[in-house]
């Protein structure tokens, strides 16, 4: 299991209590398509979302870089990233294989249809002291020329943290009872992307619960009910579809991250240059008529490395797909390194200082260039 203390340290899961999925949305335009994979995972390491992307394109015919694969960050889900232990080798390519069909399955499956995104507000809070979130929760919601509900995405920012360390089963946290409501009242597929996920946490409802798992489900079923309020008031989006892709070298001056590259745990690919070392990352701009622009992050972005990309786009709606196409740790901006704030966590799981700063430019650098376009 992931996501939770050092390496090796608390061990294989003794069950599962959910299951964990892979669920994926292809959307195709004028101009374009891409597919979109959210994964129960604390996060992939870039040698299997690689994989994942090359076969994807095999199997399409499209461009790796119209392939995302994201994670929802489940802090209960197997460790797909090495940092904790790692899965074994089989379970991992059998993990990455099921990705890749889901993702192509999808794509063989569009149909004619029409698209409608709403964007509203959901609770969670700020664990560094900020006082606000990117609390936008924005959902696509699609159907076919019938009028038949094809599929829901929700794309909303917060730690999937009910469940702490002491759990040893598997599961999805608040996500999994947050799809399954969407699913249920909606009739057809859902899936729940993080957004700018990384200082943002569950504001659960007060009550009295009789374990973490009652109180997932509450903060869940909370967000599935605003998700489903929202959709009658999502506006239609037009057919067509821009995208574009960036690659940049990022410096690793984390030592964990480093010692455990070197040791060969770490299901990354860290470049050695002269004393340092370098990762390759990435990331996909895409807008959907005049209505909604995204973007995939490659990581855990702070609140406020989130919110300056957002506003640099012009649409109505915006959307941060956290912790995709890479899951490189978080991402904060340079002037807030090292402040004290949440006694400086997320700056022991983070590449280093100019991250943050690095990534926001080259995204903003994407949503820019379009912005001329319309």
């Amino acid at each position: 299991m992931g996501a939770y203390g050092a390496p090796f340290t608390r061990g294989p899961a003794q069950g599962v209590h959910d299951a964990v999925f892979a669920r994926s949305f292809a959307i195709e335009g004028d101009g374009g398509g891409v597919i979109m994979a959210i994964v129960d995972l604390p996060g992939m390491g870039n040698q299997n979302t690689r994989a994942v992307r090359q076969k994807v394109a095999e199997l399409t015919g499209l461009d790796e870089a119209q392939v995302l694969v994201g994670t929802t960050h489940s802090h209960s889900a197997p460790d797909l990233m090495g940092l904790w232990g790692g899965v074994p080798g089989d379970y991992r390519d059998f993990i990455n294989d099921e990705i890749a069909h889901s993702m192509a399955a999808a794509w063989d499956a569009r149909v004619p249809a029409t698209l409608a995104v709403a964007t509203v507000k959901a609770p969670n809070n700020n664990r560094r002291g900020w006082g606000f979130t990117d609390d936008d929760m924005t959902i696509l919601d699609a159907k076919d020329l019938e009028g038949n509900r094809i599929g829901t995405l929700v794309n909303f920012a917060a730690h999937p943290v009910i469940l702490g360390e002491d759990n040893k089963e598997i599961s999805c946290d608040y996500v999994g009872y947050s799809v399954q409501k969407i699913e249920a009242a909606l009739g057809a597929p859902a899936s729940l992307f993080n957004g700018a996920l990384g200082d943002a946490t569950p504001k659960v409802p007060d009550g009295q619960y009789p374990d973490d798992f009652a109180r997932a489900q509450a903060y869940g079923e909370l967000l599935a009910d605003i998700a489903i309020a929202a959709v009658e008031t999502a506006e239609p989006v037009e057919g067509s579809l821009v995208w574009s892709h960036t690659e940049w070298e990022q410096g690793v001056d984390n030592l964990l991250f480093q010692i455990a590259a070197q040791l060969g745990i770490l299901q990354f690919d860290f470049e050695s240059m002269g004393l340092s070392q370098v990762v390759t990352t990435q990331s996909t701009y895409f807008r959907l008529g005049t209505q909604v622009q995204g973007v995939a992050f490659p990581g855990e972005s702070l609140t406020r490395n989130g919110l300056a990309i957002k506003e640099v786009m012009k649409t109505p709606h915006k959307m941060i797909l956290g912790n995709t196409g890479d899951a490189l740790g978080y991402f904060i901006p340079s002037d807030e390194w090292q402040t004290g704030k949440n006694d400086n966590y997320e700056e022991t799981v983070s590449l280093g200082k100019t991250a943050g700063d690095t990534a926001r430019d080259k995204i903003n650098a994407l949503v820019t260039a379009d912005n001329a376009n319309f």
